[in-house]
């Protein structure tokens, strides 16, 4: 079996696993949420927590997870890797929750929820046991067992979803209210019962994870802990840096676009709920990278590897492109997936699609400095990164509204993804098909171009048609544009043909 092809195996594992158990939670928490909900404030709430919270997981994780791929990867060090790694882990999560709780009402009125402390003391407890969660997932990833690790994936998103359907349809019934469920408070705001479900599920999940523990030996090893560290803190730094640029939308329009708290939060939920439509081409990047980052550690040292990765890229674009003209093209139907109160940010939805395409390549062409062990040079890109995207936000926010953290997301990801490849070829030479990947991006540009052209001048079914027959064209361009290598996939060949 080739190792493209294994590599697409697992990538299907992944994104089968995780695509679908991700859309189905998508699905009932922006889909349902916003129906349910009917309150701008509310989804800007939960936009903004999910945001401090996918930057705090990354800060307080200390990038363990990443650096047991580095040192883990080799069998003689994986259990004094897992286990010196996992110490750090549990340190940090003790942080968390003394921070969280002896500090809530000052963290609290710091993100201004002045009167709502206990989502400090909520959001501390699921940190700490989502940050406990990412060594045992990483193990699994690392041994390959690509089944285990989805199973547990699809567990916890349908554990919350039953959880958020029972907390906000049974508590409002007086006799649920007054019966079984009367221990549980009730409070203001729906939407805190959806973080109470989903700090639930992150404790059943984590006690779950401890029996795939069975058998690891856990055999400290101060010296391999020193060197972890010592590689893992840029990395720190690459990932703070980029969920503030990924998903720091929301929590930037809170305090910069221009009115009080109350409003900015409203309007950040109506460009939250779009950004949501766009993230669902999120959801087969996070695929493809679960599946990339042990792929590419274990076979650095293969001599075809330059090859290999550069091939890689071009059929992530290839396919992503298809996804993004899904999109795009059937964004007048997807756009239902978000109540009308929250559609006002639609047009944002083909500036993110194209972002996150490049936060995507960024993603595959990055391994390098972690292969290489020049994880400063990530860093720094991040906060290259950061800086476009503050500065964007600052100047932009008040003058056009939240458009601004769209473009700026585009600007980021753009300059990411050029600075990571130069550098790249400097320290850790992969061979990139660019002139094909840039003919592929153009052909994704322009297909959606011509869509946005015939709106306007063509009947709804004759539109309807030329949207079809233009994700035809795409498809048909993508198969011919790798004939060779998807037959390669499809019929077990062996051989990976030349970029």
């Amino acid at each position: 079996m080739s190792r493209i092809k294994q590599f697409a195996g697992q990538t299907i594992v992944y994104g089968l696993g995780h695509i679908l158990s991700k859309l189905f939670y998508f699905l009932l928490m922006t889909t349902y949420l916003t129906y349910r909900l009917k309150d701008q404030l509310q989804v800007g709430i939960y936009q903004d927590l999910y945001a401090y919270a996918s930057l705090l997981i990354i800060l307080f994780s200390f990038r363990m997870d990443t650096a047991f791929f580095r040192f883990g990867s080799k069998k003689e060090h994986f259990h004094s890797a897992f286990s010196s790694s996992y110490l750090v882990t549990i340190c940090c999560s003790i942080i968390i929750l003394i921070f969280g709780f002896c500090l809530d009402d000052q963290i609290a009125n710091f993100l201004k929820y002045p009167d709502s402390p206990r989502y400090v003391r909520w959001f501390s407890v699921i940190l700490c046991f989502d940050v406990l969660a990412l060594l045992p997932y990483a193990k699994l990833r690392l041994e390959n067992k690509a089944r285990a690790f989805v199973l547990f994936r699809i567990f916890n998103v349908l554990l919350t979803s039953f959880l958020v359907l029972i907390l906000l349809e049974l508590i409002p019934k007086k006799e649920f209210a007054n019966g079984i469920l009367s221990f549980i408070p009730r409070y203001e705001y729906d939407i805190d019962y959806v973080f109470i479900a989903n700090l639930i599920s992150s404790a059943v999940v984590f006690i779950l994870l401890l029996f795939t523990l069975k058998s690891a030996k856990f055999i400290f090893n101060y010296r391999m802990l020193k060197k972890m560290l010592y590689y893992a803190f840029p990395l720190i730094i690459v990932g703070v840096c980029g969920s503030f640029n990924q998903f720091f939308g929301v929590p930037l329009q809170k305090y910069f676009l221009g009115d009080d708290v109350l409003n900015n939060l409203s309007n950040a939920g109506v460009y939250g709920s779009s950004q949501k439509i766009a993230s669902i081409f999120l959801l087969f990047t996070t695929a493809f990278n679960y599946a990339a980052e042990p792929f590419f550690f274990n076979n650095s040292k293969k001599e075809d590897r330059q090859l290999l990765y550069g091939k890689i890229c071009r059929l992530f674009v290839l396919v992503g492109g298809a996804l993004i003209l899904f999109i795009y093209l059937g964004i007048d139907l997807i756009q239902y997936i978000v109540d009308e109160t929250v559609r006002g940010a639609i047009f944002v939805v083909p500036i993110l699609l194209i972002a996150y395409l490049f936060l995507g390549i960024y993603y595959n062409i990055s391994i390098w400095y972690k292969l290489a062990d020049k994880t400063i040079y990530g860093a720094f890109i991040s906060l290259v990164g950061v800086v476009i995207t503050t500065a964007i936000s600052l100047i932009y926010l008040t003058k056009v509204g939240y458009v601004a953290s769209a473009w700026a997301a585009l600007c980021t990801f753009v300059v990411m993804v050029v600075l990571g490849y130069l550098l790249g070829q400097k320290h850790f030479p992969v061979y990139y098909p660019v002139k094909k990947i840039l003919l592929n991006i153009m052909v994704i540009l322009g297909l959606m171009f011509l869509s946005y052209l015939a709106k306007p001048i063509v009947p709804s079914v004759v539109f309807i048609l030329i949207n079809i027959l233009l994700l035809i064209v795409y498809l048909v361009y993508m198969w011919l544009a790798e004939k060779e290598q998807w037959l390669a996939v499809l019929l077990k060949e062996r051989s990976i043909s030349n970029p």
